[in-house]
């Protein structure tokens, strides 16, 4: 295992260095400036000395007494602590030591001069005396340079050493920090560009950047192949969407072709056709039960090859069977069996679409048979029976027998018209039944078929949904409010007729005839007239309610509410 060695420590080591030598320099050099500050007290007393001299010479020869008392005061100069601890220095050069050992010895001779008062003596000793003070001085003031000097030196090598450790740190820091960082730093955007094969980092280093280089690399390399792997996979998954896509647009446009047309062989043909080119199919079949007739399949069916089945179910109920053999690439089974799912719920729909066009058929016709039951059948068995009286009548000569002959007659005409205008109005009805489901626009053909008979403004207004009534029920709503319109066409005498269709306060429909004529005088129908009990029958077959009424600003309103339930 190779041993790491701190970059990071190394740096501190060197700066702790210089923090170090800066220490060792500036304690140095507040050693040199507090000698130096005791250097000048030196000089300055061994300065004094030669005045003092000086002046116990003067002494000596006018104030004898005060001679002992300047000689303590001048031992007391001589042997001051800044010349006594000068002596003592380390680097204090012999000659120093020597001249101020030699002005003692000399002073000893001197004192006693004084001391003896030997005027002559002393004069004659003064010169030399205060020349080898002179020399002592000298040599103090030499040694203060020199430590001047020497601390000059020790201050510039200093600066210099200082200078070149902290360029060997900052040249040991751009080799072994930032350069392999600006390294580091280009690889990553290399890789955040997706270049994984980046510039060569410093893998050898046994430092902490070292290791950061060798993990980085090793980290790009995996992130590489990470993102080749995710790429397979990303263009894996791709193909597959673009095929599911291409399944799904299949499915969408096979949908479209089963909703919107009817389905019979051609459609079907041309579906499979495209689902074998689609999913890229060997051989497809379709056996539709109750078609067998149909030869629907596309492709060579392999003997080899197994043969797919997806039976064409919807509720238990078998409608066929899709048959396929698989190529290259294979078909997701998942959309076979939608397609399989999409053909069963169409032949299903289609099934039941067919069963209900039948029971309308059924249902438009027995609306037919008991309208014609109701009207022309009756009209018809009229005729019958006034056609039999008739020939009795012929059978008779008096003149009272061919008067009812004649009136026979111009019942029978009477009836025939009645029931060739019933005849009318019933194929007008059922045409609007057949053809418009709209209920406003049923109402109006009601009303144009009409306008024809009368001067009277008629006018339709329907806020009810367009298909509010099925076919049976809109030919008994069509019939009564024609019933009730042509009564207040012949009987109101009036200018205007409104027919209106809406949902009152209770949410129920309901279908207004008002006209503003003189009113309906009674609600008892005259003899031979059968409008209102139709009506009210007609009512009673809808569930709904009729109610007939004077208006109060004068002529008839006709209403029929129509149950919720109805619905």
């Amino acid at each position: 295992m190779q041993t790491t060695r701190s970059v990071s420590l190394r740096i501190a080591k060197y700066l702790f260095l210089i923090i170090a030598v800066a220490g060792v320099i500036i304690s140095l050099s507040l050693v040199i400036m507090a000698s130096n500050k005791s250097d000048a007290e030196a000089i300055n007393v061994s300065g004094s000395l030669r005045m003092q001299s000086y002046r116990l010479l003067y002494l000596m020869e006018k104030q004898p007494d005060t001679v002992e008392k300047n000689l303590r005061f001048y031992e007391k100069s001589l042997h001051a602590p800044s010349l006594v601890d000068i002596q003592h220095q380390l680097f204090t050069p012999d000659g120093v030591k020597q001249s101020y050992q030699t002005i003692l010895k000399h002073w000893a001779e001197m004192e006693a001069f004084a001391r003896q008062n030997n005027i002559r003596q002393y004069s004659q000793n003064l010169t030399d005396y205060v020349s080898e003070v002179d020399d002592f001085v000298f040599e103090l003031q030499r040694f203060s340079e020199q430590k001047w000097f020497f601390a000059l030196s020790v201050l510039c090598f200093s600066m210099l050493l200082i200078v070149g450790m902290v360029s060997y740190v900052i040249w040991f820091t751009r080799r072994e920090v930032v350069k392999p960082l600006k390294l580091l730093t280009h690889a990553s955007m290399q890789v955040q560009m997706r270049q994984f094969n980046h510039i060569p980092l410093d893998t050898e280093n046994d430092n902490e950047l070292g290791t950061l280089a060798r993990v980085f690399t090793q980290m790009s390399a995996e992130l590489g192949k990470l993102y080749s792997r995710l790429e397979e996979e990303v263009n894996e998954q791709t193909q597959k969407l673009r095929q599911t896509n291409h399944s799904l647009t299949t499915l969408y446009q096979s949908s479209q072709s089963l909703t919107v047309n009817s389905i019979n062989e051609t459609i079907l043909s041309q579906l499979l056709s495209r689902i074998r080119a689609s999913e890229h199919l060997r051989y497809i079949e379709l056996e539709v039960l109750g078609a067998e007739h149909w030869d629907i399949k596309f492709g060579e069916k392999q003997s080899a090859q197994r043969v797919q089945v997806e039976e064409l179910k919807v509720e238990n109920e078998t409608l066929g069977v899709l048959l396929w053999q698989a190529g290259l690439p294979c078909p997701d089974p998942r959309m076979m069996q939608n397609l399989a799912q999409m053909l069963a719920r169409a032949l299903f729909f289609h099934k039941a679409q067919r069963q209900q066009e039948h029971l309308l058929l059924m249902e438009e016709r027995s609306i037919i048979a008991r309208e014609l039951h109701d009207s022309l059948a009756q009209v018809l068995s009229f005729l019958q029976i006034q056609l039999t009286l008739l020939k009795h009548n012929l059978k008779k000569e008096d003149e009272l027998a061919k008067q009812k002959s004649l009136t026979i007659i111009a019942d029978f005409e009477q009836a025939l018209s009645s029931g060739y205008a019933q005849l009318r109005e019933l194929l007008a009805t059922f045409r609007l039944t057949v053809q418009e489901a709209n209920l406003q626009l049923a109402l109006e053909h009601v009303i144009d078929s009409l306008r024809s008979q009368t001067t009277m403004k008629m006018t339709v207004n329907s806020q009810l949904p367009s298909q509010s009534l099925n076919p049976q029920q809109l030919v008994h709503m069509l019939q009564i409010v024609r019933e009730a319109t042509l009564n207040a066409i012949k009987h109101s005498k009036g200018q205007f007729i409104e027919i209106r269709a809406q949902t009152n306060i209770e949410g129920e429909y309901e279908i207004l005839i008002q006209d503003d004529g003189i009113g309906i005088p009674s609600l008892d129908e005259p003899t031979g007239h059968y409008g209102l009990n139709i009506m009210a029958e007609r009512s009673r077959q809808l569930n709904a309610e009729l109610t007939i009424s004077r208006r109060s600003q004068g002529g008839t309103e006709v209403k029929i509410t129509l149950p919720q339930t109805l619905f």
